[in-house]
């Protein structure tokens, strides 16, 4: 093997860094090359020579100001300090400014809201809106009138042809089912001045069931009499069929059935 390629490996002969392979190729050339045993001895004395050298003392003091300075780097602070780098000009302009300029508009668009919030206009405005909202709400309720005898005199045919043009959202009533019947019967009974108020579903058969009561009566009977007579059989449904309606087989509708007295005077 030749010296070139034994260059690198010889600094590392005394380390124990070498492999088995590389050291006993090393023994191997020093036998032959009397220039590598001269290096690696070389190499051994100056190796020697580092060990002999003493180790450098730090002077005393500078050893205690050094552990001075590490013992008051490592004291935990028992409150973040906070010093201004810049001149107080420019903290008032960078930091005080801003932000106080940024909370004095939040208050004042804060108490703008409440002033507009609390104020009449905005109450009425509210008022207004529900009021809507309710009228909106009622444009489906259907009142069974059982006083009108044009209504008792029409087939369920004739009575669902002549409201075609909004039977598709507030199914027609049957002029000669159960439900009728069962408001006149109340009517005539004790519910007077009184309303019941509930959300139907109409199927296609014409009959019904109660989902919801929203308003009961003040006679206990009406809202069971009422339940009934929407489930029925099919030959007193109480609405017209779907086919006759042009409706879809399910729709869910708010009933109120009313009782009002009116009183006249004759002069």
């Amino acid at each position: 093997m030749k010296c070139q390629e034994l260059q690198l490996n010889l600094p590392l002969y005394f380390d124990d860094c070498l492999s088995v392979e590389e050291r006993t190729s090393l023994d191997e050339h020093f036998v032959q090359c009397p220039l590598c045993r001269q290096k690696i001895a070389d190499f051994q004395d100056l190796r020697n020579g580092l060990r002999a050298i003493s180790r450098p003392e730090m002077p005393g003091n500078l050893l205690d100001s050094l552990r001075t300075a590490i013992a008051n780097e490592l004291i935990p602070q028992t409150a973040p300090g906070f010093t201004l780098v810049e001149d107080r000009r420019e903290w008032l302009d960078v930091w005080l400014m801003p932000y106080a300029a940024g909370v004095l508009t939040s208050l004042i668009m804060g108490f703008s809201l409440l002033w507009v919030i609390m104020s009449s206009d905005f109450q009425v405005g509210i008022s207004d809106a529900a009021a809507a909202a309710r009228s909106n709400s009622n444009s489906r309720v259907m009142l069974a009138r059982v006083d009108d005898p044009t209504m008792l005199d029409l087939t369920p045919s004739e009575y669902a042809g002549s409201r075609l043009d909004f039977s598709e959202e507030s199914p027609s009533i049957n002029p000669t089912g159960a439900l009728v019947a069962l408001t006149r019967s109340l009517v005539r009974g004790e519910m007077s001045d009184d309303e019941v108020v509930v959300v139907a579903d109409v199927f296609g058969d014409g009959l019904a069931r109660i989902a919801e009561v929203v308003e009961p009566s003040r006679d206990s009977r009406a809202v069971p009499e009422l339940q009934k007579a929407l489930e029925t059989d099919a030959s007193r449904a109480p609405f017209v069929t779907a086919n006759l309606d042009k409706r879809s087989e399910s729709v869910r509708v708010v009933f109120k059935m009313q009782s009002v007295n009116v009183r006249t005077y004759l002069h």
